[in-house]
């Protein structure tokens, strides 16, 4: 864990021996026996336990110098108070005011009604909520699949609810891909364990768990979390969450929470996500948001967690960073031997 430098001393400017080319710096980090350096000209430079002595401290600073460590400082002030407000995290009224700031007048908002729910949309897209919804239950019906069951028609019945899961942007396409050999038995658990898990009367736990096996059966491998989760959303939107590990992720850490999302689903896991979930949405209705469903919960913690452009901009950079230090490091130890030739 990189530390601050220590400020109880005189703040100091500083000088590589050599690289006259990179201007001053101040020390910005320690950590690890490396330190990290900003430079005026925006670069921030790692130096290797071993070559510190070649950062050389300003003793009497012109006042350009002056200026540039005066402009250094600022930066790192604003660095820390990032870091603290990133620390402590933000609330959930700031999310909140965030996700205002696309639709101004919240879960009402004209423009969410048409570009989430789709009311009034001239075209259907895969966002819509309300269409969704509405093909699900009728499409999806208990008398429907029960038709198809009583007479043997499993695979269709599959088909049936992969068509209406493919028309919503919930679950990856290759979620829902036929695998290429499929026994008819396969095909006729996975199709009776979907219409259980919907409108079966046994705890829904253990019809989530029986649903679970038949997909892994059915797939030949354990079921992704969009692809477990998404039919009873689409069919129960008020009862259930589609979970979409990313911005399941994303809400667990905004919320300061040490859990995690498993990276396969569980009845469990499903368990604590949705009850998360309903938390969530209590808060919005306390907020003055109340939403309609389950799903405009997703959508509002989708929207309102997703990182501005400029802090994906940033993570590429500190990729590049990253490589640059191994380069500082080199050049540091080239310039330590041209600097004991000085001496």
């Amino acid at each position: 864990m990189a530390v601050a430098p220590n400020v109880s001393r005189a703040p100091s400017l500083f000088a590589h021996k050599n690289r006259k080319d990179w201007g001053v710096g101040v020390l910005a980090w320690e950590a690890d026996g490396k330190r990290g350096y900003l430079f005026d000209n925006g670069e921030e430079r790692t130096m290797a336990s071993g070559f510190f002595e070649l950062m050389r401290r300003v003793e009497q600073p012109n006042a350009e110098q002056s200026a540039a460590y005066t402009r250094l400082q600022r930066i790192l002030a604003a660095r820390a108070n990032a870091s603290e407000t990133a620390r402590r995290g933000a609330t959930f009224a700031d999310h909140v005011e965030k996700f205002r700031e696309t639709y101004a007048e919240g879960l009402q908002d004209a423009k969410w009604l048409v570009e989430v729910r789709g009311e009034g949309a001239e075209r259907r897209a895969p966002r819509h909520r309300d269409a969704a919804i509405s093909e699900a239950k009728e499409q999806l019906s208990a008398s429907a699949l029960d038709a198809l069951i009583s007479g043997q028609k499993h695979e269709q019945l599959w088909n049936l609810v992969t068509s209406v899961l493919g028309r919503t942007d919930l679950v990856p396409s290759a979620q829902l891909r036929k695998p290429k050999s499929v026994t008819v038995e396969q095909q006729r658990g996975l199709a009776v364990a979907a219409r259980e898990l919907l409108y079966g009367k046994t705890p829904y736990e253990q019809r989530f768990e029986r649903y679970l096996g038949a997909l892994a059966a059915f797939y030949g491998e354990p079921a992704r979390w969009e692809i477990a989760t998404a039919l009873s959303a689409i069919v129960h939107p008020a009862e259930h969450v589609c979970v979409q590990p990313a911005v399941f992720r994303q809400q667990l850490k905004a919320s300061g929470s040490t859990g995690t999302v498993a990276a396969r689903p569980s009845n469990a896991a499903y368990a604590k996500l949705l009850v998360n979930t309903r938390f969530v949405g209590s808060q919005l209705t306390g907020q003055g948001e109340a939403p309609r469903d389950l799903l405009d919960v997703l959508d509002f913690i989708r929207i309102a967690l997703k990182p501005p452009a400029k802090i994906r901009v940033a993570k590429a950079g500190a990729v590049r960073a990253s490589r640059r230090t191994t380069e500082d490091d080199d050049t540091a130890g080239s310039d330590e031997t041209a600097g004991n030739e000085d001496d």
